[in-house]
C-alpha cells in the first residue's frame, strides 16, 4: 500500500545527497548561507515548529528537501512570481544551526538554551532587489545583498511560542529592523503539525528609506515623486505552517503568511498610486527529507 512512499523516498534521498555534502561544507564555512527565497517572510524564529520527519539521534540533524513558492515580485509589489524554493536546515547538537527556515537564511547560534527560553546570536542575508524584476522599478536601481547582524530570543510554554529578533544591515542598507512573532503549535492528527500566529515587522528610517523610499536622482529617472519616510512599524500580519510526515523522514511542508504594509511603507510611490499593494502574500509547498548521525 505505501510502496509508492518508500520509492518517492529512495528517489529523494538520491537527488538530495550531494546537497547534503555542499550544505555541511557551508556550514563550515564562517560567512556561508544558502541561497533561498527573495523577499520571503519571517515564517518562524530559528527551529520554533519541528517538523514530524526530524531525525533527532546523534549530534547533527539536517533537513533538505526542494519546493516552489509563489512571492511579490519586491516588498510593496502587486504582481507575483512562482519560483523553485530549496530548503536547507542544518542543526549541530541544537546549538550551532544553518536555515531557511526563518524566509531569510539565518547562521546562528542558541547560546541560551534552557527552562523554554532559547537566545543567541544570527545573521540572516537579505536578497537583492533589482529593478528588471518589475517595471515599477525601472529607473530604481539596484538594492545588493546585505548581511543582517543581531540576535534572536525565543520562549516557549507548551503549545505557545513568542519570539522576536533585532537586526542591523551591513552592506547595502545600514538600518536596524525587528521582526516579533507568535505562534500556537498543535498536533490534531498523527504526523501533522500545525502552527499559527501573528506577525509585527519593523524597520528604522534607514532601512525604509532604502527599500520604500525615493531619493531626488531615482524621482528623476523614475517621475515619482521623491519620498523620505520615517521608520516605525513596516508591515503587520499572520502566518500559518502545516507540515504532515509521509514517512519518518519524509514530509510534505505547507506555508501561507499574510502581511498589511503599514505607514511609510504602505505611502511609498512604490506601492500607491495602483503601482503596488499594501497586502503581501507569500505561499510555499515543500517536500523535505530529513535524516542525523
Amino acid at each position: 500500500m505505501y510502496g509508492w512512499l518508500e520509492k518517492l523516498e529512495m528517489g529523494f534521498v538520491r537527488s538530495v545527497r550531494v546537497v547534503a555534502f555542499a550544505a555541511v561544507a557551508a556550514l563550515a564555512g564562517p560567512f556561508a548561507v544558502p541561497a533561498a527565497l527573495a523577499q520571503a517572510p519571517s515564517v518562524a524564529a530559528p527551529d520554533t515548529v519541528t517538523e514530524p520527519g526530524v531525525v533527532r539521534q546523534g549530534d547533527v540533524r539536517v533537513s533538505l528537501g526542494m519546493g516552489v513558492a509563489l512571492r511579490p515580485d519586491y516588498a510593496g509589489s502587486r504582481s507575483q512570481t512562482l519560483m523553485p524554493a530549496p530548503v536547507i536546515d542544518i542543526r549541530f547538537r541544537d546549538t550551532l544551526f544553518l536555515s531557511t527556515a526563518g524566509g531569510l537564511p539565518s547562521l546562528g547560534a542558541n547560546l541560551i538554551n534552557e527552562a523554554g527560553w532559547r537566545a543567541g546570536p544570527v545573521v540572516r542575508l537579505r536578497f537583492p532587489r533589482q529593478e528588471k524584476a518589475n517595471a515599477v522599478l525601472r529607473g530604481m536601481g539596484d538594492v545588493d545583498w546585505t548581511p543582517e547582524v543581531g540576535g534572536f530570543v525565543e520562549y516557549r510554554a507548551g503549545f505557545f511560542r513568542l519570539g522576536g529578533e533585532v537586526r542591523r544591515g551591513v552592506g547595502d542598507h545600514d538600518g536596524v529592523v525587528a521582526e516579533l512573532r507568535a505562534d500556537a503549535v498543535t498536533r490534531p492528527a498523527d504526523g501533522l503539525t500545525l502552527s499559527f500566529g501573528p506577525r509585527l515587522n519593523l524597520g528604522d528610517e534607514s532601512f525604509t528609506r532604502r527599500y520604500f523610499g525615493v531619493d531626488t536622482l531615482q524621482s528623476a529617472r523614475t517621475g515619482y515623486p521623491a519620498y523620505r519616510p520615517n521608520g516605525g512599524v513596516t508591515s503587520v500580519g499572520a502566518a500559518v505552517f502545516a507540515s504532515y510526515a509521509l514517512t519518518s523522514k519524509l514530509s510534505l511542508t505547507g506555508i501561507v503568511e499574510y502581511n498589511r504594509l503599514q505607514g511609510g511603507a504602505a505611502d511609498s510611490p512604490l506601492v500607491r498610486g495602483g503601482r503596488g499593494d499594501a497586502n503581501q502574500v507569500f505561499t510555499a509547498l515543500s517536500l523535505t527529507y530529513s535524516f542525523g548521525w
